[in-house]
């Protein structure tokens, strides 16, 4: 099976051309594929799929093979990947996700413009001795802030996002966001990703750290969110409008998955 690797700002994935895995078990080809040890290592793979109600379809499954309703930066990826390897002619297109579909723009360097759609603001939860802001971005996510940098970056998320991942509060799990706020345009994130663990960025977890922050007056849009990969820019005018996020997708490698 060949496979194509990218990565938006260090979030990776192994695009499969969908001739190449029909058939195949995908969850399974998931853990074993993005394992970095036994396979060639990945947060995720993506399949873009033909369907009748957009240009293609995001099939998206987590390194653990659990399956996802969303990936920002999957979708930027696919976005760039499709349009490269000619799947599409245009430099706007629209995905199918499991949250809708969603509108990306080109740039003739490779970076893209996606519109993320509303999101959804919940309610205040506490798990794992944090005091979280639930958001949806067709995806759950879980917002704390910290005041100290320091705090941040110290942090062992692998001590602390699993207990919040899996707590009750939130029935489908959820991805978490720790961030702190530097400045009145500028975010610092780290993020335990549902089904992947801890990432170096993430799309839909950058939307939602940047509503969080817009939304409790923290900052004004645009809103830099700078991920341990790289940074995104993510603009939202505020109560039902669309978010939009703008970042880079980057090739790595082209291969063939053995046995």
């Amino acid at each position: 099976m060949r496979f194509t690797k990218m990565h938006g700002v260090g979030n990776d994935f192994l695009i499969f051309d969908p001739g190449e895995v029909e058939g195949i078990d995908l969850p399974a080809l998931a853990r074993r594929s993005c394992d970095r040890h036994f396979g060639v290592g990945a947060d995720g793979i993506l399949v873009p799929t033909p369907t009748c109600d957009a240009d293609l379809e995001m099939v998206y499954f987590n390194s653990d093979g659990s399956s996802s309703e969303m990936c920002g930066n999957g979708l930027r990826c696919l976005a760039r990947y499709a349009r490269d390897y000619e799947l599409v002619e245009r430099d706007a297109l629209t995905i199918a996700t499991g949250a809708g579909i969603k509108k990306v723009i080109l740039s003739p360097d490779g970076s893209s413009r996606v519109d993320m759609g509303p999101p959804e603001l919940g309610s205040e939860a506490r798990s794992g001795g944090l005091r979280l802001l639930r958001v949806s971005m067709g995806n759950p996510h879980a917002v704390t802030f910290l005041r100290d940098p320091k705090e941040l970056e110290a942090l062992d998320l692998r001590a602390i996002g699993p207990p919040v991942e899996n707590d009750p509060l939130f029935p489908q799990g959820t991805n978490v966001e720790f961030v702190h706020v530097r400045s009145t345009h500028e975010v610092r994130m780290r993020i335990w990703e549902r089904g992947a663990g801890e990432t170096l960025a993430s799309g839909s977890g950058s939307c939602a750290a940047a509503v969080a922050t817009l939304a409790t007056g923290q900052a004004e849009s645009p809103v830099n969110v700078h991920l341990d990969g790289g940074v995104v820019r993510i603009d939202w005018a505020g109560g039902g409008e669309p978010v939009y996020m703008t970042g880079p997708a980057e090739y790595v490698c082209e291969g063939e998955l053995l046995g």
